[in-house]
């Protein structure tokens, strides 16, 4: 399954969520965390990974394949994009991105997208490929922050994209959002120590922040309630699809038997 993390708007703190989600979840299913911002990403600083020429945008321009770009965080595979000017040099082929993306899936048990804020050409919100992804969008506590994830629910739901829900980030207590946004599925306190994470290499998630214990609890209730939930939904149809096919194929072979 695939879930993305999304605003049109910049700062939200979509990077910060989505790798620390990531981080959490891989303790207990498999897990992937690839950065899509191939222009302005900036996950390898979280990893540790700056000087890493393995990158999403290495592969886009078919320098490496996609075993080479998949690196380990502890249990975490960890895919980066280019953080220096170079990136800017990458090909934005959102077919081939999502191709990537399908074929992952066929490894991982949840793979974490962290989407670039933008709607602009080669956004592979906007692939003619079937991305089949689930969504959380990320907004601020601020007056722009809530009216660009206003604009981002109506971009998704006319994509016909399906939105697991909002979470607020930075809450300072500023806008009233209960009013104006429906399926707030987490509100996250502004927490300065969230730019120490940054610097150290460090997910906040480790530590006994505000912030690390509220996004915590969330990861928690979003596993229980919705990804372990899901996964099992799958692996039964999957098991379904391949007790249909051996029936089928056991039929075939009856049929030649009769034939014979």
């Amino acid at each position: 399954m695939k879930i993305g993390f999304y605003n049109i708007q910049g700062g939200t703190g979509k990077t910060t969520i989505a790798t620390n989600i990531a981080y959490y979840i891989s303790d207990v299913v498999k897990t992937v965390f690839v950065d899509c911002d191939i222009y302005g990403g900036n996950s390898a600083l979280f990893f540790n990974m700056e000087s890493t020429p393995e990158t999403i945008n290495a592969y886009l321009n078919g320098r490496c394949t996609m075993g080479e770009i998949i690196h380990e965080y502890e249990n975490l595979s960890v895919i980066v994009s280019d953080p220096t000017p170079g990136a800017f040099d990458t090909d934005a082929d959102a077919e081939k991105l999502v191709d990537l993306l399908n074929k992952l899936e066929e490894k991982y048990d949840v793979i974490i997208l962290d989407l670039p804020p933008n709607i602009t050409e080669g956004n592979i919100l906007f692939s003619s490929e079937e991305l089949s992804c689930k969504m959380i969008v990320v907004g601020e506590d601020s007056i722009p922050g809530i009216g660009g994830t206003l604009k981002t629910l109506e971009l998704l739901d006319a994509l016909d994209i399906q939105v697991i829900g909002t979470i607020v980030n930075k809450d300072r207590n500023i806008v009233e959002f209960d009013d104006v946004i429906d399926n707030v599925i987490a509100i996250l306190p502004y927490d300065e120590e969230v730019e120490e994470q940054w610097i150290k290499g460090e997910p906040i998630v480790k530590k006994k922040s505000h912030f690390g214990k509220e996004l915590s609890f969330f990861i928690e209730e979003l596993l229980e309630a919705y990804i372990q939930k899901d996964l099992a939904t799958l692996r039964a149809i999957e098991i379904a699809k391949e007790f249909k096919s051996h029936i089928l194929e056991k039929e075939e072979e009856e049929k030649k038997d009769q034939s014979l």
